[in-house]
Protein backbone atom coordinates (compact mmCIF):
# COMPACT_ATOMS: atom_id res chain seq x y z
CA UNK A 1 0.00 0.00 0.00
CA UNK A 2 1.73 3.52 -0.86
CA UNK A 3 2.24 5.14 2.26
CA UNK A 4 0.42 9.03 2.11
CA UNK A 5 3.05 11.79 1.61
CA UNK A 6 1.65 13.69 4.76
CA UNK A 7 2.67 10.44 6.68
CA UNK A 8 6.10 10.08 4.55
CA UNK A 9 6.78 13.70 5.67
CA UNK A 10 5.89 13.19 9.37
CA UNK A 11 8.48 14.07 11.67
CA UNK A 12 7.76 10.78 13.76
CA UNK A 13 9.13 8.95 10.90
CA UNK A 14 10.65 11.00 8.62
CA UNK A 15 14.45 11.98 7.89
CA UNK A 16 15.63 14.45 6.01
CA UNK A 17 18.50 13.15 3.40
CA UNK A 18 21.00 15.81 2.15
CA UNK A 19 23.10 14.24 0.25
CA UNK A 20 27.09 15.59 -0.58
CA UNK A 21 26.61 19.75 -0.61
CA UNK A 22 30.05 20.17 -0.44
CA UNK A 23 32.05 22.63 -2.14
CA UNK A 24 33.60 20.19 -4.43
CA UNK A 25 30.12 19.02 -6.27
CA UNK A 26 28.61 22.63 -6.00
CA UNK A 27 30.97 25.41 -5.65
CA UNK A 28 31.95 27.07 -8.86
CA UNK A 29 35.78 26.56 -7.77
CA UNK A 30 35.51 23.18 -6.67
CA UNK A 31 37.02 19.83 -8.33
CA UNK A 32 33.64 19.23 -10.41
CA UNK A 33 33.64 22.54 -12.11
CA UNK A 34 37.12 21.76 -13.08
CA UNK A 35 36.57 19.10 -14.59
CA UNK A 36 34.25 20.95 -16.69
CA UNK A 37 30.87 20.73 -15.58
CA UNK A 38 28.50 23.47 -15.49
CA UNK A 39 27.34 24.43 -12.17
CA UNK A 40 24.90 26.84 -12.45
CA UNK A 41 22.12 24.11 -12.41
CA UNK A 42 23.11 22.67 -9.33
CA UNK A 43 24.12 26.66 -7.96
CA UNK A 44 20.16 27.56 -9.10
CA UNK A 45 18.82 24.62 -6.99
CA UNK A 46 20.85 25.82 -3.93
CA UNK A 47 18.78 28.28 -2.43
CA UNK A 48 15.90 25.94 -2.63
CA UNK A 49 17.47 23.74 -0.52
CA UNK A 50 18.44 25.95 2.05
CA UNK A 51 15.37 27.14 2.56
CA UNK A 52 13.62 23.40 2.68
CA UNK A 53 16.73 22.82 5.66
CA UNK A 54 15.46 25.86 7.49
CA UNK A 55 11.88 25.09 7.14
CA UNK A 56 12.73 21.59 8.73
CA UNK A 57 14.42 23.24 11.45
CA UNK A 58 11.60 25.27 12.51
CA UNK A 59 9.25 22.30 12.28
CA UNK A 60 11.44 20.20 14.30
CA UNK A 61 11.80 18.00 11.30
CA UNK A 62 15.41 15.48 11.45
CA UNK A 63 17.81 16.17 9.53
CA UNK A 64 21.24 14.33 8.30
CA UNK A 65 23.75 15.58 6.38
CA UNK A 66 25.85 13.30 4.28
CA UNK A 67 29.49 13.83 3.41
CA UNK A 68 31.65 12.06 0.67
CA UNK A 69 35.65 11.64 1.83
CA UNK A 70 38.54 10.62 0.72
CA UNK A 71 41.98 9.63 1.50
CA UNK A 72 44.73 7.63 0.69
CA UNK A 73 43.12 4.70 2.74
CA UNK A 74 39.67 4.70 1.43
CA UNK A 75 40.75 5.87 -2.82
CA UNK A 76 41.58 2.09 -3.69
CA UNK A 77 42.41 1.50 -7.54
CA UNK A 78 38.76 0.29 -8.25
CA UNK A 79 36.96 3.77 -7.21
CA UNK A 80 39.88 5.68 -8.75
CA UNK A 81 39.99 3.83 -12.10
CA UNK A 82 37.95 6.15 -13.82
CA UNK A 83 38.59 9.70 -12.24
CA UNK A 84 41.46 12.18 -13.07
CA UNK A 85 43.88 11.21 -10.42
CA UNK A 86 44.25 15.11 -10.25
CA UNK A 87 40.64 16.18 -9.45
CA UNK A 88 39.53 13.79 -6.90
CA UNK A 89 36.94 15.63 -4.91
CA UNK A 90 36.84 16.14 -1.40
CA UNK A 91 39.95 15.43 0.17
CA UNK A 92 39.46 14.63 3.72
CA UNK A 93 40.48 17.75 5.42
CA UNK A 94 40.27 20.29 2.58
CA UNK A 95 38.50 23.39 1.53
CA UNK A 96 36.58 21.11 -1.33
CA UNK A 97 35.22 18.63 1.70
CA UNK A 98 33.56 21.05 3.73
CA UNK A 99 29.86 21.95 3.07
CA UNK A 100 28.84 24.49 1.05
CA UNK A 101 28.02 27.59 2.73
CA UNK A 102 24.00 28.24 4.23
CA UNK A 103 24.18 23.98 4.20
CA UNK A 104 26.09 23.22 7.25
CA UNK A 105 25.13 20.60 9.83
CA UNK A 106 23.72 22.40 12.92
CA UNK A 107 24.17 20.78 16.43
CA UNK A 108 21.09 18.98 16.37
CA UNK A 109 21.99 17.65 12.76
CA UNK A 110 23.20 13.94 12.17
CA UNK A 111 26.20 13.43 9.89
CA UNK A 112 27.14 10.29 8.05
CA UNK A 113 30.52 10.81 6.56
CA UNK A 114 30.83 8.16 3.08
CA UNK A 115 33.56 6.81 0.39
CA UNK A 116 31.56 5.74 -2.12
CA UNK A 117 28.61 6.80 -3.76
CA UNK A 118 25.51 5.41 -1.40
CA UNK A 119 25.43 6.97 1.74
CA UNK A 120 24.50 3.11 3.24
CA UNK A 121 27.56 1.76 1.86
CA UNK A 122 30.58 1.06 4.59
CA UNK A 123 28.45 3.67 7.23
CA UNK A 124 26.46 3.24 10.33
CA UNK A 125 23.33 4.62 8.51
CA UNK A 126 20.97 2.23 8.63
CA UNK A 127 21.91 1.76 11.83
CA UNK A 128 21.26 5.34 13.25
CA UNK A 129 17.89 5.39 11.02
CA UNK A 130 16.68 2.30 12.58
CA UNK A 131 17.32 3.57 15.82
CA UNK A 132 15.36 6.38 15.90
CA UNK A 133 12.39 4.63 13.93
CA UNK A 134 13.05 6.29 10.73
CA UNK A 135 10.77 4.99 7.94
CA UNK A 136 10.83 7.26 5.23
CA UNK A 137 13.49 9.05 3.79
CA UNK A 138 13.18 12.79 2.06
CA UNK A 139 15.71 12.56 -0.28
CA UNK A 140 17.73 15.97 -1.43
CA UNK A 141 21.14 17.08 -2.18
CA UNK A 142 23.40 16.27 -5.53
CA UNK A 143 24.16 14.32 -7.83
CA UNK A 144 20.35 13.64 -8.66
CA UNK A 145 21.42 10.45 -10.80
CA UNK A 146 24.67 9.78 -8.82
CA UNK A 147 25.05 9.92 -5.17
CA UNK A 148 21.38 11.15 -4.39
CA UNK A 149 20.27 8.26 -6.58
CA UNK A 150 22.52 5.52 -5.21
CA UNK A 151 21.87 6.38 -1.92
CA UNK A 152 17.97 6.27 -2.41
CA UNK A 153 17.92 3.38 -4.31
CA UNK A 154 19.94 1.39 -1.52
CA UNK A 155 17.38 2.88 0.75
CA UNK A 156 14.57 1.93 -0.84
CA UNK A 157 16.06 -2.10 -0.98
CA UNK A 158 16.63 -1.61 2.78
CA UNK A 159 12.89 -0.88 2.71
CA UNK A 160 12.39 2.86 3.43
CA UNK A 161 9.62 4.49 1.88
CA UNK A 162 11.69 6.89 -0.45
CA UNK A 163 10.41 10.29 -1.84
CA UNK A 164 12.98 12.27 -4.22
CA UNK A 165 12.14 16.32 -3.24
CA UNK A 166 12.62 17.37 -6.84
CA UNK A 167 13.65 21.00 -6.91
CA UNK A 168 16.17 20.27 -3.87
CA UNK A 169 18.39 17.94 -6.08
CA UNK A 170 20.60 18.61 -9.02
CA UNK A 171 23.43 17.15 -10.87
CA UNK A 172 26.59 18.89 -12.50
CA UNK A 173 25.25 17.09 -15.54
CA UNK A 174 23.05 19.53 -16.36
CA UNK A 175 19.07 19.17 -16.63
CA UNK A 176 18.55 16.43 -19.30
CA UNK A 177 20.47 13.89 -16.75
CA UNK A 178 18.43 15.26 -13.65
CA UNK A 179 14.94 14.73 -15.66
CA UNK A 180 16.28 10.75 -16.56
CA UNK A 181 17.13 10.39 -12.79
CA UNK A 182 14.46 11.19 -11.80
CA UNK A 183 12.07 9.05 -14.31
CA UNK A 184 13.72 6.03 -13.00
CA UNK A 185 13.09 6.92 -9.29
CA UNK A 186 9.36 7.29 -10.45
CA UNK A 187 9.23 4.28 -12.07
CA UNK A 188 11.00 1.76 -9.85
CA UNK A 189 12.38 3.51 -6.30
CA UNK A 190 9.55 5.97 -4.86
CA UNK A 191 7.73 8.90 -4.90
CA UNK A 192 8.64 12.52 -6.46
CA UNK A 193 7.92 15.62 -4.78
CA UNK A 194 8.36 19.70 -4.53
CA UNK A 195 9.86 21.19 -1.74
CA UNK A 196 6.72 23.33 -1.11
CA UNK A 197 4.76 20.13 -1.09
CA UNK A 198 6.92 19.26 2.19
CA UNK A 199 6.86 22.45 3.38
CA UNK A 200 3.05 22.84 3.29
CA UNK A 201 2.44 19.65 4.91
CA UNK A 202 4.43 21.17 7.78
CA UNK A 203 2.57 24.15 8.02
CA UNK A 204 -0.72 22.49 7.88
CA UNK A 205 0.92 20.17 10.97
CA UNK A 206 1.85 23.25 13.05
CA UNK A 207 -1.06 25.55 12.15
CA UNK A 208 1.09 28.05 10.12
CA UNK A 209 -0.82 29.96 7.33
CA UNK A 210 0.79 30.52 4.02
Amino acid sequence: MALPLAERADSKQGMLIVVDMQNDFCHPQGAACKRGRDMGFVQNMIPRLVNLVNQAREHRFPICFVRTSGNTWTNSPVWTEFKNPDLLACAEGSWGAEFHAGLEPGPDDMVVTKHRYSAFVGTDLDMLLRARGVKSLLVTGVGTGMCVFHTLTVGFMLDYYITLVEDCAATTYGPDAHKEAVALVKKHYGRVASSQEIISIWDQRTGKSG
